[in-house]
């Protein structure tokens, strides 16, 4: 599986340096948090630098039904100098195959000055249910794609986006019927650019929800075994179970909201970001911890860290930046996924070695309790038997 960078604000050098270090395979820029001129000039630097980089671009078409809301958080999707395809919409707008037709081709025409490996087309998020008015607009979205991309450039691949609320989940026939309709068009794209939309925006402990992860691994397998190339964007720490279906490539970034998908991200907020804590994702744990918690344990349990050259960003006196930190998340993932699949092509064998991965984590969770060593909430064992869970559930869902 390979892992893109998931840009987004704030990213200085930290792409650069991950193609450098091959802790990534490319990036998937977002239109929000950076000007069209700019993109124009990272994406030229990269394609000289790494020419068999993938560099793809999110147009964050998606909040074009929030983008006449008060106080919305559009960045350079608005405004001078911003993205001649992006403009606000309401629904029933996009009720008309004409406007999406325009829209798919004003996007695409655009993604095709730049330098990029491949099309990544606009759609809506599916928010309440597949069975609904944004299901039918995302599903046009999705017919219309391929069609579109060929007669603006025929030899460029392209993928549709299907971004979808885990409230949409909630019904499995719905989702199914779904998924049948979209992996049996006429004219399909390549592969699909997938969303899991957290409505709040915050990731539990668990990691996943009940019947999240165990669903969105079935839409990861469904459109593989109908043999489309998948990539799912804003994925962290569930990239391991994602890789097990046999999608293709993750997408995570430098902070939480490029490590899980939200509209909230583009909503009016009051809040003020606090300065995350200094993080070390380790395989061992198959979680992220506290750099403080990492001291408290890597000597008495050296099975948290990596043995990866990263751990050096986090030695006794190291105080790691911010492009080393998600150089360090970045390598600890490539490992993990490789760890618990074993890159294994077969589905079943995949989930298995995930299960060996969870089992080793729960006996080092145990080892440390046994001594008192105490982890916050964040950085607990929480996550391991919902994990176990889902797979379970998945197994149950693809019939495995």
């Amino acid at each position: 599986m390979k892992i893109y960078a998931q840009h987004g604000f704030n990213s200085g050098n930290k792409i650069l340096e991950g193609l450098r270090n091959q802790a990534i395979d490319g990036v998937i820029y977002g239109a929000k948090d950076i000007a069209p001129d700019l993109l124009q000039a990272d994406l030229a630097q990269i394609a000289q630098m790494y020419p068999s980089s993938t560099r793809l671009f999110d147009p964050h078409y998606y909040a074009t039904l929030i983008a006449s809301v008060s106080g919305a958080r559009l960045g350079k999707l608005i405004g001078e100098g911003s993205y001649s395809y992006f403009r606000a919409h309401i629904r029933r707008d996009l009720e008309q195959t004409k406007v999406i037709n325009d829209d798919i081709r004003s996007c695409l025409e655009f993604q095709a000055s730049l330098p990029l490996t491949a099309f990544i087309s606009p759609n809506i998020v599916i928010r309440r249910s597949f069975d609904s008015i944004e299901g039918a607009i995302a599903k046009n979205f999705i017919r219309n794609a391929a069609e579109q991309a060929k007669e603006i450039s025929p030899e460029m691949p392209v993928y549709a986006t299907l971004a979808v609320s885990e409230n949409a989940l909630q019904d499995k026939n719905e989702m199914q019927a779904f998924l049948q309709e979209i992996t049996e068009l006429d004219d399909p794209p390549v592969g699909f650019y997938l969303l899991l939309e957290k409505p709040d925006g915050k990731l539990p402990d668990t990691l996943t929800d009940q019947d999240i992860l165990s669903r969105w691994m079935l839409v990861n397998y469904a459109l593989k075994i109908n043999g489309f190339e998948v990539i799912n964007g804003y994925t962290d720490l569930l990239a391991p179970y994602i890789a097990a279906t046999g999608a293709d490539a993750i997408g995570t970034g430098w902070f939480g909201t490029l490590k899980t998908f939200s509209l909230q991200r583009f909503l009016p907020s009051d809040l003020r970001s606090k300065r995350p804590y200094s993080r070390y994702t380790s395989i061992g744990l198959l979680k992220s911890i506290r750099r403080t918690e990492l001291d408290s344990l890597r000597q008495t349990f050296p099975d948290v860290l990596n043995k990866l050259p990263s751990d050096d960003y986090y030695s006794d006196d190291g105080h790691p930046a911010g492009a080393e930190e998600v150089l360090q998340n970045w390598e600890a993932l490539r490992a993990m996924i490789t760890y618990c699949t074993q890159e294994k092509n077969n589905v079943r064998e995949a989930l298995h070695g995930c299960r060996l991965a969870l089992n080793f984590a729960t006996e080092l969770y145990a080892n440390i309790n046994s001594i008192g060593i105490p982890l916050r909430q964040r950085s607990s064992d929480q996550h391991i038997d919902a994990i176990k869970d889902e797979l379970v559930e998945f197994e149950r869902l693809a019939e495995l």
